[in-house]
């Protein structure tokens, strides 16, 4: 497990840009209600009457205008309003929680498994804020395995959470996913810091393939792969590379 310290900037980005679009869109009883409702929750069903309750209250908005959120928490500042007072939701009712400490953990699994499209966005993007995040490895890497491209880019892009608390392998078939889906692999937090030689290898061979079929492959992930070749590797891609098709 890697340090914290990006978790931990992430969630103070997320109070401090949540806190910005309460104030802009004047929903501070809304906020104040939504805590109040979650405090020392004990059942999912609070959580969801809670989100209906923002449903209905909240109209979708843009991004604030009135902070610079900088491009590493864009996606945050670009959430909905709706979307981020449900995050908030959760972050408030996974730090109230009063019930059985054992529950949450798989109260929290089904409320992913259960949830539509955009919530399973927002869960994903609030996992870096709760309390002892590592408990929710599993849904983490249910995200990263999804089809759906949204729910996994929410992973993968702009989020620290794999960076911190994923394991080499499961960081090094997250990035190859992000690399097949054709993501833009400078996205990914922590994309220098966790590179690996055996992810190396591995997308050395993917640029071979593209490149024996004539397609292009694009030049972040082919800078991406010469971080950490072995000699030999590095040798056949120099020598692929004059002809390599890079975009």
């Amino acid at each position: 497990m890697y340090q914290n310290a990006p978790c931990l900037r992430y969630a103070d980005a997320f109070r401090e840009i949540c806190q910005a679009r309460v104030v802009e869109s004047e929903k501070e009883a809304l906020n104040a209600s939504l805590v109040d409702s979650l405090s020392n929750a004990t059942k999912l069903s609070e959580l969801i009457d809670v989100w209906r309750m923002i449903g209905s209250e909240c109209r979708a908005g843009g991004a604030t205008e009135l902070m610079d959120c900088g491009q590493d928490y864009k996606r945050l500042a670009e959430m909905p309003l709706k979307d981020m007072m449900k995050a908030r939701a959760i972050d408030v009712m996974c730090s109230q929680w009063s019930g059985d400490p054992d529950a949450f953990t798989p109260l929290f699994k089904r409320l992913f498994q259960t949830a539509d499209v955009s919530e399973q966005q927002l869960i994903v993007l609030v996992l870096p804020l709760l309390n002892s995040p590592e408990r929710f490895l599993h849904v983490a890497a249910e995200a990263t395995r999804t089809n759906i491209v949204p729910v996994f880019s929410a992973m993968a892009l702009c989020n620290p959470f794999p960076q911190v608390y994923f394991d080499e392998n499961q960081w090094n078939q997250m990035v190859l996913k992000a690399i097949f889906l054709g993501c833009d692999v400078n996205e990914i937090d922590g994309l220098h810091e966790r590179h690996n030689s055996a992810l190396s290898e591995t997308i050395f061979q993917y640029i071979s393939e593209r490149h024996s079929a004539s397609r292009s492959v694009p030049a972040a992930v082919v800078a991406l792969c010469e971080r950490a070749l072995c000699k030999t590797s590095h040798t056949q891609l120099d020598a692929i590379k004059p002809e390599l098709r890079q975009e």
